[in-house]
């Protein structure tokens, strides 16, 4: 009988099956369990010498911005197409077995696109879109919120307390959040920045004021002159037209910077930041330009007849002094500062620039302002750079004038070379920040700082850094005296252009 018939026997019916070719556990050996061990394990072996490498367990692949976690396979599967999110991975340098060629065109490209910090000495800045977009500026204005918080009292609560234990029926706490001040400059990025910074300081329930577009030194008066807690200022100045970036001002416009509060709102914008309040405040606006211009107003007066050559960068302050300068002996002859192609003219092309119209004018000066307002060049009555450190030297001098005893803030670096053109001044280190000048000037009640950067600060109802200011400072120092301006500044301070 075959075996099929065999198993379909009746004699094989009664009994319970079991396929020939198996034994039960029972009839195993030890020998043969030791056999079949030692070839999983050379099993094993083989597998892990072979071309495949295993990650670790304990490896969590999840792509930057995404909640979820992916495998490896998904992981390398986008590092080979080139996904944006990669660049900032933790995981980006394990390609696995990856084509080499594809390797280093990745390589290629994280060196391109390497993040650059954003928070930098005097605030915040980054190129649009890449290192700095709407969203994360958004980010940086709750934290910056956030810290003014801090300041803020909590009458409302405590006053909440002692009416539950007086028995009296407790009025619902309210707390108002500190106003902020918002504003911006002529960069085409900067609309979109500052309504995504407008929406996070609403949402942090702070009231947002709003001065539109305005230069720097425009922006900082506001914020002392409207006394609110702080001010955001929407500003790429300092960089090429891609870029954008946000300076930050406290109560009496203080400027922050690394080492003067500027780090404490990275620290936040790092940890992130929840709503202190479910209520969003509101909005309104402000015509920063017209208090700003009256306070120019009394540095502009008893001035002889000047001939000035001026290429201003922002729109405001263009705006500004064909205003002063309309009601003054002095004639102002203007440069434009952008192309036929509307492209902003470089700096050396400006200064040549200013210089040839001075010669051609015969004028007694020029000047060149930068497009934050603050930062400024001046070109003297011969057609020369004057070097900002004579400068400096001069307007400490005028300064010394009006406050015989107040010291004088020089930046770290100009500090030696300012202390041999003026050695009877006394002079305080002001370090080499915004915020450091300010706060030096503030607590020695200085009266002028200057140094290398082509800033010069003054004392007015605060620390004030503005290049209208130091134009008028200027035009009042040529006016005590006939002499010229080359004539006026200490002998090292004039270089060729």
């Amino acid at each position: 009988m075959d075996a099929e018939n065999e198993i379909f026997s009746s004699d094989s019916l009664d009994a319970p099956y079991q396929p020939p070719q198996l034994r039960s556990v029972a009839s195993v050996s030890a020998q043969d369990l030791t056999a079949t061990a030692t070839d999983a394990a050379g099993v094993t072996d083989r597998l892990m010498t072979g071309p495949f490498v295993c990650s670790p367990a304990s490896t969590e692949y999840r792509c930057p911005g995404e909640s979820h976690s992916i495998s490896r396979a998904i992981h390398l599967s986008r590092l080979s197409a080139f996904y944006p999110a990669c660049r900032q991975c933790q995981h980006r340098h394990d390609t696995g077995q990856l084509n080499p060629e594809t390797v280093e065109r990745i390589h290629q490209t994280e060196a391109r696109g390497r993040q650059i910090p954003i928070f930098q000495r005097d605030g915040v800045r980054g190129v649009f879109l890449n290192n700095l977009t709407p969203a994360k500026a958004g980010r940086i204005a709750a934290a910056f919120a956030s810290l003014l918080w801090l300041d803020v009292p909590l009458t409302g609560l405590m006053s909440t307390v002692a009416g539950r234990a007086s028995g009296k029926q407790p009025r619902q706490p309210s707390r108002r959040g500190p106003s902020i001040l918002v504003g911006y400059d002529e960069r085409s990025s900067s609309p979109a920045i500052l309504s995504s910074v407008i929406d996070a300081l609403r949402m942090m329930g702070c009231p947002v004021i709003d001065v539109g577009l305005a230069s720097r030194p425009c922006f900082a008066f506001s914020v002392d002159h409207l006394q609110v807690a702080g001010g955001l200022f929407v500003s790429g100045a300092g960089h090429g037209a891609s870029w954008s970036g946000l300076d930050l001002y406290r109560e009496g416009a203080s400027p922050l910077s690394l080492g003067t509060g500027l780090e404490e709102v990275q620290q936040k914008f790092e940890a992130g930041v929840t709503r202190p309040t479910r209520s969003a405040a509101f909005q309104k606006s402000f015509q920063a330009a017209i208090p700003y211009e009256a306070g120019l107003w009394k540095h502009f007066h008893a001035l002889r007849p000047l001939r000035v050559v001026c290429a201003a960068r922002p729109r405001p302050a263009r705006k500004t002094i064909r205003k002063l300068f309309s009601k003054l002996p002095c004639e102002l002859s203007e440069i434009e500062t952008v192309a036929a192609v509307n492209e902003p003219l470089k700096h050396d092309i400006l200064l040549d620039r200013i210089s040839s119209r001075v010669r051609q004018r015969n004028a007694h000066l020029g000047v060149l302002i930068d497009d934050d307002g603050a930062r400024c060049w001046f070109i003297d009555n011969r057609g020369r750079l004057v070097d900002s450190l004579a400068l400096t030297a001069m307007l400490a001098r005028q300064g010394r004038i009006d406050h015989p005893n107040a010291p004088i803030i020089a930046e770290t670096s100009a500090l030696a070379a300012i202390q041999s053109l003026i050695p009877a001044v006394e002079l305080l280190d002001g370090g080499d920040s915004a915020g450091s000048i300010s706060r030096i000037m503030r607590e020695s009640n200085g009266s002028f700082g200057g140094g290398q950067s082509d800033c010069y600060w003054f004392r007015e109802s605060f620390p004030a850094c503005d290049a209208i200011l130091t134009l008028a400072h200027v035009l009042q120092g040529l006016s005590r005296s006939d002499a010229s301006f080359s004539e006026a500044l200490p002998d090292p301070g004039n270089t060729s252009p």
